[in-house]
């Protein structure tokens, strides 16, 4: 918008010193005048379009920083839960490991108490047996000798 000012008010800084009667010098350096407007005009449109297409290319490449880090993000998130299936998964295992030592501990040892409480009745009922014997043995002399 600037440029379109400064080319018309040069433009018609021209058309009047020519409608005015000028001189030749006059009008030349009208003529220079308004070329240099024009120049520095294009120049500043030229510097206007060079800012613009760097700024463009910033946010491009901004923008394909930002998708790369949302990328790696992804993708360490996507590791990271791998990562804890894989955990959760040995630990499980683990602790069906350390179940199954643990219920084989609890059998061995209801195996032993009860191999323990068999040998100890088995022992009590040779013992009541030798003392019945025993008795029966007495009472059988007693009555013999009667």
């Amino acid at each position: 918008m600037r440029t379109k000012a400064l080319i018309g008010v040069v433009a018609t800084s021209a058309l009047l010193l020519t409608l005015g009667g000028c001189s030749k010098e006059d009008m030349d350096k009208a003529k220079s005048t308004a070329e240099e407007a024009a120049e520095s005009a294009s120049e500043m449109a030229e510097g206007a379009m060079d800012k613009a297409g760097d700024m463009a290319d910033s946010a491009v490449e901004a923008t394909s920083d930002a998708m790369e880090s949302v990328g790696d993000a992804a993708e360490g998130a996507m590791e990271s839960a791998g990562e804890m299936a894989d955990a959760t998964g040995e630990k499980v295992g683990e602790m069906a490991d350390a179940a199954s030592d643990k219920a084989g501990e609890m059998m061995d040892d209801a195996s032993d108490t009860a191999e323990g409480m068999m040998d100890d009745a088995e022992a009590g009922a040779q013992e009541m047996m030798d003392d019945a014997e025993a008795g029966a043995e007495d009472a059988m002399k007693k009555m013999g000798e009667s």
